[in-house]
């Protein structure tokens, strides 16, 4: 018997061992190839750096005949030379199966110790784990130009020329570089990927499935020995990865095996996935979005396909959007120097004088330049496209706006004596004073009747009119943007430096009653706060303004979709033709999408019952 367990025993150690992966003819040095040159080098980061005092090793690969005066394609390696690239490399380029690639092959960062008795830090995790777009950062706007510099070279920047691989905690890294700059890398190849709870990696599945779907090809590798510890299992983190990633319609493709966390499926496969990352390249190099229409991904039922558009509208700094119900946007710029820098270009489009001579008093010269003086800092953009501005309001600077029943422009401006917030009525005659408020941060929010609500720090002024006494609400959190639900009985608003969304209830008698946690965006940018702004569409649905975009949430408050913005939006707003297009501002910029959902501006629409969601 005993005899018996110890052969059981020895077949199954024997059994469990990990199968070999033999190379194929693809990965070894082949007669009459044309190889490659190496070159070493090595790159200590500044303290302007994204990782500063990091120092690190890399090395590049030219293929033969390479000719510097050409932007390249090329192909980025985490952690190194692996998986045997370079000899790749020579043979797949021979053979004309991909282009002459230039391979970087670069290791992490390490800061070196203080002294002897001090160990140096090592960025491997940090900088590769990090679901943020810091390494990404790093990689595409510091390293890749120090070493083009160094070497006079030139990389492509056509993000179709351009690939990007790891393993294990490299591969996330590769991931995340073309996730977050699909503008410069559309290709990844990853092996046993580190898609587990180290930096966060482990929400990217979700993420896959919620964030518009971005033009990258992706390959897979991963085996049933891959890691299982204390923040995830490998093996089934790349399969669900696998799984998001059809699910929302990319390319995808994977090679699954028994093998555990290493190198040597990745490297007997990678030919394999060489091939196919850079397939028809010489006929049909552009990387596409949901290629074959086959996404299932949300946003798709309710913004549909399409883009933002940049407006030429630079008047300054934008920081909060309102509109009516015919559609004009009203933007609040920031007030900056001595007036609003304008292009001509601008100028000319907007419909403004083109000279301070032709302004009668609009313009100055500031350091020889035209700036546009709008004290009041408020124009508008007409369905139709017309812009208007309001000009000959003194010293006052808007903040928020929005608009009245009246059909009026309300805006507030920081008041001195008495100290806070005066609120204003806007009109081609000038500012018309309403009523004060005791706060210098406020938002504004305007009913069906006509009720008027400023809020600010962890108060709301309900105001029944413009004459009657306000009453006055303590809400459970501080606030930074306010909107109501299309039924005019719900106010929405978010934590100014948290990811949260908390919801109220507007009374009859003007009280605000049942304050409570509504909903929680996605997080996962080091840079700015979660949330900034908030509007909401006739379905009931709510567009939160957020450090990774424009977050879409049912009226459960579950984060269906994001709609991801060319930079990082301040406000939110429908506006535009039937109330169908999204307004964001972002800064110096403002965008617009066309989206199949309508608007709502509470203060000039009936109220709307939304249907129920599916719970």
């Amino acid at each position: 018997m005993r005899l018996s367990l110890l052969l059981v025993g020895l077949v199954g150690a024997v059994l469990a061992q990990e199968p070999e992966f033999p190379l194929t003819a693809d990965s070894k040095v082949q007669e009459g190839v044309a190889k490659g040159t190496m070159v070493k080098g090595g790159y200590l980061a500044g303290e302007e750096s994204v990782f500063p005092g990091t120092q690190r090793e890399y090395q590049l690969y030219l293929p033969a005949g390479f000719d510097k005066a050409k932007p390249a394609a090329f192909m980025v390696f985490q952690d190194g030379v692996i998986y045997q690239a370079p000899v790749v490399f020579d043979n797949l380029i021979a053979k004309g199966d991909i282009p002459p690639l230039v391979g970087v092959f670069i290791k992490p960062g390490v800061v070196p110790a203080a002294n002897e008795n001090a160990l140096p830090r090592f960025n491997r995790s940090f900088e590769y784990d990090s679901v943020t777009p810091l390494y990404s950062r790093f990689l595409i706007d510091e390293f890749l130009p120090a070493v083009e510099q160094e070497h006079g070279i030139r990389f492509s920047t056509n993000p179709n020329e351009a690939a990007i691989a790891g393993n294990s905690s490299g591969g996330i890294c590769a991931f995340m570089v073309a996730w977050h700059r699909p503008d410069r890398f559309r290709r990844v190849f990853t092996g046993v990927g580190t898609y587990v709870g180290i930096h966060g990696a482990d929400q990217l599945p979700v993420w896959v499935r919620k964030f518009e779907p971005k033009p990258i090809r992706v390959f897979l590798q991963s085996g049933t020995g891959d890691n299982n510890l204390y923040c995830g299992d490998w093996w089934m983190a790349n399969q669900m990865m696998e799984r998001s990633l059809t699910w929302a319609g990319y390319e995808v493709k994977h090679a699954w095996g028994e093998g555990g966390h290493n190198q040597k499926h990745a490297s007997q496969v990678f030919p394999e996935a060489m091939r196919w990352l850079w397939r028809e390249w010489k006929t049909e190099i552009e990387v596409r979005a949901n290629v074959k229409g086959e996404s299932k991904w949300k946003g798709y039922e309710v913004v549909g396909e399409g883009e933002w558009e940049q407006l030429e509208y630079n008047f300054g700094r934008f920081s909060r959007l309102a509109a009516n119900a015919s559609g004009t946007l009203y933007t609040v710029p920031v007030q900056t120097q001595s007036g609003f820098a304008t292009s001509a270009l601008s100028r000319r489009l907007a419909g403004l004088p083109t000279s301070p001579e032709k302004a009668k008093g609009v313009w100055k010269e500031v350091e020889n330049r035209p700036y546009a003086v709008l004290s009041s800092g408020i124009a508008s953009l007409a369905s139709d496209g017309k812009i208007h501005l309001y000009e000959g309001y003194g010293t006052h600077v808007a903040a928020k706006c929005a608009v009245l029943p009246n059909g009026r422009l309300m805006f507030g401006s920081q008041s001195q004596d008495p100290p806070g917030t005066m609120l204003f009525e806007a009109s081609e005659k000038g500012p018309s004073p309403l009523f004060h408020v005791m706060s210098d941060e406020f938002c504004l929010a305007v009913d069906h009747r006509g009720r008027i609500l400023a809020g600010g720090g962890q108060v709301i002024w309900v105001y029944a009119d413009q004459k009657s006494q306000p009453v006055v609400s303590r809400l459970v959190h501080p606030l930074r943007s306010l909107c109501f639900s299309p039924d005019n009985t719900l106010l929405y608003y978010c934590h100014p430096t948290s990811n949260k969304v908390f919801s109220c209830q507007i009374q009859e008698d003007n009280s605000i009653k049942h304050d409570q946690f509504y909903a929680e965006v996605e997080k996962g940018n080091l840079d700015t706060p979660a949330l900034n702004g908030l509007c909401v569409d006739k379905n009931g649905w709510l567009y939160a303004a957020t450090a990774l975009g424009i977050q879409v949430l049912d009226q459960a408050g579950r984060v269906n979709f994001v709609l991801p913005t060319p930079q990082v939006p301040l406000d939110v707003c429908f506006g535009g033709k039937d109330l169908g297009e999204l307004f964001i501002a972002c800064g110096d910029t403002i965008y617009k999408r066309a989206t199949k959902a309508r608007g709502v501006v509470s203060g000039q629409m009936a109220p709307i019952k939304p249907a129920p969601p599916k719970l």
